[in-house]
This record gives structure tokens, C-alpha cells and sequence, in this order.
């Protein structure tokens, strides 16, 4: 089948989904649709697969939990996917600029190639006039049909009343503008964008440092003797400091009985805080130190020693850290900036795992890159598929004694009929409780005014109820 007959297919089930809905299942099929036409353009290897089942899988967290944060993951899960169908080898971070590119610029810059390279397309050459022909034969047939039409009319009554019984008000201009934004897009999924250059640019960056010769590491001695001793001092003196403030920490952790919740929050930011600059700034000295030949300078294990106890010191931070987070919410219970806290913590013990095992491997600083990255996208799939509005509700309703109500009814729709029964077996103060239940009203009407198209799990569950 041409491209263009399957993009316009495709565009006309992207209308119906979308145009003017909300999401829901309209995101689950529409992913089926991209998956099935990106399986017919090639062999797809096992890798694109993978990243296949992780798009789908986002579109399924939308149909459970219809959020802006699933949403966002679903269409980054997208972007990656798209990325991934030209190119199965790159970097996660080039994955998903290919894939963003592609979606919106993909005809225009295969465009721009191919009349730059005209000598090595000659086939797209050939058949770019036959196209080109048949729009400006549509464009010019279609105002002489009109020109005439409107000549006839008034010259022939009879003609006349048939033309004025046409009524084009059924043709909603939006609609068409946006079923042509969904021809853009498939038309861009299916003639991927050309990116060889980008992509043989990421291949060629090695996970690996290159070993120099043994000429090189004796030309350089002197130059590598001085880095060598002022990065043992500096390590030195930065694991020295982080020690006192660990200990120091460690005695104001475990004598915080009279400590006020202010303070205590405090102590968590501040805590958060210093971490964040204590790796930032161990990860700059670790790719400045250990960017090159030091690498492989046979004296340099004081150096490598120094550098694993400063991170082994910092994951012992982050564990205080943990531990002080863990203990404000088990008493005032979880927010969103709590969760991220506990985020920003897991991310920043498996930055520094990566940051040893490049030190311990000799690995390059692409490799930190990709890594992290993947990290980064592995972790944002996998949280998507926690409802977390229902599960702060959860936490804090089933686990304090006076939750902050106005809080919880701040969150997303999601958690109101969670807040509605607890309203009605609690008791709340009068102006909360009015609010949970218009919050309540609204989510069961916009629910039941969804469409096939916009349906979730909600609808499911409240019909099995009825």
C-alpha cells in the first residue's frame, strides 16, 4: 500500500480517537496503530521490540491512570520507540532526539537531503515531479471547477437551485487541520527521518578509554606525578570533612527527641542539599582526574583508593538521608516532594555506582552518560505505573492520625472517591468535608460524560458496580 494512502488512513483513526477527547483507551489503540505500521517498514530487531512493548505498556498506565506524569512517560516511551525504529543501536539520549525530530520535521528535512543529494536518490527523484504534478493538477482542477460552477449557475435556473442545495457546513475546518497534523505524523513514522551521520557519530564514541602506549605514559610522568598528588591531596581533605560531618550528622540524627517538625524538615532539605553538591562535585573531579592517561599510570591506586572511599562516604550520606526522609514521613506522612526526595536518592546511588565502576573499569564519560540516561528513562517507565495520587491518599489516610486533608483534596481526580468515603466514616471539618464532595461530584461527572474513546479503568470498574 502507498505511504500516503497509509497515512491517511492512519490520520483518519488518529481523528476519530482524538479530536476533542480526552485520553484514555484512544492512546492504547492509537499505539497498536504505530507499532503495527513501524513493524512493516523493516526487519525490526529484538531490541525495537522491547522498546515496542515499553510504549504500549505506558499507553495501558494511561488507561489505569490517567495523569499528566503517565501522559508525559507515555509520550517520551513515543519518542524513544520512534528513535529506536531508525536506529536500534544508539544512545538513549540520541534515541529520543531522533525520535522527537522525527515526528515533526521528518518529510521536511528528507526534503531538504534529498535536494542536496540528487545524484544518490535518483529513484525519490523520478518519482518527486509525478507527485509534485498531481497536487498542482488537484489545486487547478479543483478553482476551475468552482469558476465554472458559479458561471453555470446564472446562466442555467435549473442548475442554479442544485448548487445552492450543496452545503459544505458539515466540513469543520479544526478538524481538518487536525487530521492533517495526523497525516504529518504518520508521515513521518513511516519515511523516517535520514540521521547516518548522527548516528555513526554516536557509534564511534567508545564505553571504553583507549590504553595509550607505553611511550605515552613515560613521556607524560612528570605531568601525571602531579596530578596524581594533587588529587590525593584533594580527596584527602574532602573525605577528612565528609567524615566530621557524617559523624556530626549521625549524633544529631540519633538525639532529635525534642527536635520540631520545622527543624527536622529542615534538616532533611539541608541534608538533600548537601548531597547534591557533594556529588555533583565528586563527579567533576572523578571526570577531571581520571579523564585520560592517569587512567593507566601504575602508581595511581592511592588515588583510585581515595576516590572509592569518598564515594563509599557518599552512599553513606544518602543512607542518613534516607533514613531522616523515612522518619518525616512516617510522621507527617507522604508528598510529592518527600516521593521526589527518595527519587533524587535512588538516582543519585546508582550515579555513583556508575561513577565507580567508570573509575574501577576505565570506563569513558559517554558511558556515565548512557548509562544514567537509561537509568533515568528505565526508572520514569516504572514509576508511571504507580497511581501515586491514590497512593498518598492511601498512606495518609490508613496511617495518621490527622492527615492533611486540604493537601490530599489538592491532588489530582483521582483520589476523590477515596476522600469521599472517608469523609462519610470520619469525621471531617464541615468546610473540607463540602469540599471533598464537589470534588467528588465533578470526578463522577466528567467521568460519565467520557466517551468510548476517552474511557479508563474508572469507567470499567463504575460499570461492574452498577
Amino acid at each position: 500500500m502507498n505511504v500516503h494512502i497509509k497515512s491517511l488512513l492512519s490520520a483518519l483513526a488518529f481523528s476519530l480517537l482524538f479530536y476533542s477527547k480526552s485520553f484514555g483507551l484512544n492512546l492504547f489503540l492509537i499505539s497498536i496503530l504505530v507499532v503495527t505500521l513501524v513493524s512493516t517498514l523493516k526487519a525490526t530487531r529484538s531490541v525495537s521490540w522491547v522498546y515496542a512493548l515499553t510504549y504500549i505498556l505506558t499507553s495501558i498506565f494511561v488507561f489505569i491512570n490517567p495523569t499528566g506524569f503517565t501522559i508525559f512517560v507515555h509520550f517520551m516511551a513515543l519518542m524513544v520507540y520512534v528513535g529506536k525504529s531508525i536506529s536500534s543501536n544508539t544512545s538513549l539520549y540520541l534515541t529520543w532526539l531522533l525520535g522527537f525530530t522525527n515526528l515533526f520535521i521528518a518529510t521536511i528535512a528528507n526534503f531538504i537531503q534529498k535536494q542536496n543529494a540528487v545524484e544518490e536518490n535518483t529513484t525519490k527523484k523520478e518519482t518527486s515531479p509525478k507527485l509534485l504534478n498531481r497536487l498542482k493538477g488537484g489545486f487547478f482542477a479543483g478553482v476551475l471547477l468552482i469558476l465554472f460552477a458559479a458561471l453555470y449557475k446564472n446562466a442555467n435556473p435549473v442548475f442554479g437551485n442544485l448548487v445552492n442545495q450543496i452545503n459544505f457546513n458539515f466540513i469543520s475546518i479544526p478538524w481538518v487541520f487536525f487530521t492533517f497534523l495526523g497525516y504529518v505524523i504518520f508521515l513521518n513514522i513511516l519515511r523516517p527521518l535520514d540521521a547516518k551521520e548522527l548516528i555513526a557519530t554516536d557509534l564511534s564514541q567508545k564505553n571504553e578509554l583507549t590504553s595509550p602506549t607505553e611511550i605515552e605514559i613515560i613521556g607524560q610522568k612528570k605531568q601525571l606525578e602531579s596530578e596524581h598528588t594533587l588529587g590525593s591531596i584533594i580527596f584527602i581533605v574532602l573525605n577528612f570533612l565528609l567524615v566530621f560531618f557524617l559523624v556530626t550528622d549521625g549524633i544529631y540524627l540519633f538525639q532529635k527527641t525534642d527536635i520540631s517538625n520545622a527543624e527536622y524538615s529542615a534538616s532533611v532539605h539541608q541534608g538533600v542539599y548537601a548531597l547534591m553538591f557533594s556529588i555533583v562535585l565528586a563527579i567533576i573531579l572523578i571526570l577531571y582526574f581520571f579523564r585520560g592517561n592517569l587512567n593507566f599510570y601504575k602508581e595511581n591506586q592511592q588515588l583510585k583508593t581515595l576516590t572509592y572511599g569518598w564515594i563509599s562516604l557518599n552512599i553513606l550520606l544518602i543512607i542518613f538521608t534516607s533514613y531522616k526522609n523515612f522518619t518525616y514521613v512516617e510522621a507527617l506522612g507522604l508528598t510529592y516532594k518527600r516521593i521526589g526526595v527518595f527519587v533524587y536518592l535512588l538516582l543519585t546511588l546508582t550515579g555513583l555506582i556508575t561513577a565507580y565502576i567508570k573509575v574501577a573499569e576505565i570506563k569513558s564519560f559517554i558511558y556515565l552518560v548512557r548509562t544514567n540516561i537509561a537509568t533515568v528513562f528505565a526508572f520514569l517507565i516504572i514509576s508511571a505505573a504507580i497511581p501515586w495520587d491514590r497512593t498518598i491518599t492511601h498512606f495518609n489516610l490508613s496511617t495518621l492520625e490527622n492527615p492533611d486533608i486540604h493537601y490530599l483534596i489538592d491532588l489530582g481526580d483521582t483520589n476523590s472517591i477515596q476522600l469521599y468515603k472517608y469523609a462519610k466514616v470520619k469525621s471531617v471539618d464541615y468546610d473540607m468535608k463540602i469540599s471533598i464532595q464537589e470534588k467528588y461530584k465533578e470526578y463522577i461527572t466528567q467521568q460519565s460524560e467520557k466517551t468510548w474513546q476517552e474511557y479508563t479503568l474508572a469507567q470499567l470498574v463504575q460499570n461492574d458496580s452498577k
